[in-house]
């Protein structure tokens, strides 16, 4: 009886794990390691401009959604640096490896209270790169973010009570960051 439990326990996990290979592979998201060459020319020139001179150690070509993206990483003056460009180039975000004290404390708490006690941390400072459009639709006011690549990261749809928008959210209804 005890073998027949571990048997289907067993074959439970088989499916699960051939799930999400399934889910994965339909996705159509991919990551793999490049040579440089492989590299488009405008992604290059970023990346390249990035490093600031550094030699960038590794590539790697990341397809989310349909969509290429390219990663270099290299040493920094100070740290492991990383960062993810579109095609042509635009800067979807930079990654910098950093010690535990420059990591604000909250930041700390938390992710100590969710390691194993005693585990060894790392730390990376993330910096995304997204854009904000604001506009009117149907008589409200919208502002959008949206990442370089043109995938909306968030929508807010602002309107204050007289009708007039504040887009700027400093309490009157123009747009120039001025309470006044």
């Amino acid at each position: 009886m005890l073998k027949q439990g571990r048997t289907i326990a067993m074959g439970g996990l088989v499916c699960a794990m051939l799930g999400a290979v399934v889910a994965v592979a339909q996705s159509g998201d991919t990551e793999r390691r490049v040579k440089e060459n492989e590299v488009p020319a405008a992604a290059m020139a970023a990346l390249k401009k990035l490093a600031g001179g550094a030699t960038i150690h590794e590539f790697e070509e990341e397809t989310i959604n349909g969509k290429k993206f390219y990663e270099g990483e290299w040493k920094g003056p100070d740290s492991h640096m990383e960062a993810k460009v579109t095609e042509n180039g635009d800067v979807l975000e930079i990654e910098e490896s950093i010690s535990a004290d420059q990591v604000p404390a909250a930041v700390r708490t938390e992710a100590e209270k969710m390691s194993d006690k005693g585990g060894k941390i790392k730390y990376e400072k993330i910096t995304l790169f997204v854009y904000e459009a604001e506009f009117r639709k149907d008589g409200k006011g919208h502002e959008i973010i949206l990442t370089p690549d043109g995938r909306r990261f968030k929508q807010i749809e602002d309107e204050d009570e007289e009708g007039d928008e504040d887009l700027d959210d400093d309490g009157d209804d123009d747009d120039d960051d001025n309470d006044d």
